[in-house]
């Protein structure tokens, strides 16, 4: 697969990135004589090899968890609940929030703002960090947030490319999305994105708006009840949080479906493009572990992934009765196949 697309997406971050992707490592660790609060705010699915690559990485730098370092994980379906849960760090004194998606990041950058403690938050996934209120830039954000982007956002784009390189056929797809309405910035964004690339590629692409976790099984049944061609999804936590609900119906109804990370094609879905978050994770760590030791957020530019992945279900796509070229599987990273007899 041509992945020179990538450029237009580095070519944003790389003179604010350019000999920064290492700086944040440091052999400088946690210091032995303070006790660590960290709380860990995940809106969707799909982030534990995030979460476990960062805790593994703050480890290794000194901070071990139930010693020295202590986690308070919440995993938060429902939007509503972010900002109560993100008041409570607050409330409780933690000395960094950790965040995965969008409104998560949104939620905590909130709730701090009015903190008469400076409380610095790392993004583990963000789709556009400049969405994210406080963020000024990538090369200095300026307030107490910074993290690493995820590219969930700009990556709809490439969801889309990868289904017309799999079929050139393929015509009409589906998206399902949360409501603009609701003011998820990063699913806003990759709506726009898909439009804009549906124009280009000549795909016919049809949005089905969700508002609540409960609208997706809906939303799968009205979807993969219509000839779909396709189907894939933006960067979209509330989507994301149901994503099984779709992969499932996808493959009852034959409808191939780019998604974004290798958790959700590992779940069934046919193939995804995105970071290997358990890099994601360890890069996360070492930016924490830099403001943990005294550096300023505002002053740490938001990092690209280190990696990313394209990941190809060929389980997925037996069970479809769909062949997979081998110009195909040949540039993708991960195949996941169960081994034969």
């Amino acid at each position: 697969m041509n992945r020179h697309w990538l450029l237009g997406i580095v070519v944003v971050c790389i003179v604010a990135l350019a000999g920064t992707i290492y700086l944040f490592s440091t052999n400088k660790g946690a210091d032995p004589g303070k006790m660590y609060r960290v709380g860990i705010l995940v809106r969707g699915s799909g982030y534990d090899p995030a979460v476990e690559g960062f805790k593994k990485r703050m480890d290794e730098l000194g901070y071990h968890e139930g010693k020295n370092i202590t986690y308070d994980v919440q995993l938060i379906s429902d939007k509503n609940q972010l900002v109560s849960a993100a008041t409570k760090f607050v409330k409780d004194g933690v000395d960094l929030i950790h965040t995965y998606s969008t409104p998560a990041t949104e939620a905590a950058a909130n709730a701090v703002k009015n903190s008469p403690r400076l409380i610095p938050i790392v993004f583990g996934s963000v789709g556009d960090p400049l969405l994210i209120p406080g963020v000024r830039s990538i090369s200095r954000p300026g307030g107490t947030v910074t993290g690493v982007a995820s590219l969930s956002t700009d990556l709809t784009a490439q969801r889309l490319q990868l289904l017309k390189e799999f079929d050139p056929k393929i015509k009409r797809v589906a998206m399902p999305h949360t409501a603009l309405d609701a003011g998820d910035l990063a699913a806003n964004k990759s709506v726009e994105i898909a439009q804009a690339t549906a124009r280009e590629l000549g795909i016919e692409l049809t949005f089905f708006p969700v508002k609540t976790k409960d609208d997706n099984t809906i939303t799968a049944a009205q979807i993969l009840g219509k000839d779909f061609d396709g189907m894939i999804v933006g960067g979209d936590s509330l989507v994301w949080g149901s994503i099984d609900t779709y992969i499932q119906r996808a493959i009852r109804e034959k409808i191939p479906f780019s998604v974004f990370s290798r958790s959700q094609v590992e779940s069934g879905a046919l193939f995804g493009l995105g970071p290997d978050y358990a890099v994601s994770g360890r890069q996360s760590a070492d930016i924490a572990n830099r403001i943990l030791r005294g550096g300023n957020a505002g002053d740490i530019a938001v990092q690209i992934p280190e990696k990313l992945i394209l990941v190809v279900n060929k389980d997925t796509a037996k069970a479809m009765d769909i062949v997979i070229s081998e110009t195909f599987l040949k540039n993708a990273d991960i195949i996941i196949e169960k081994e034969t007899q």
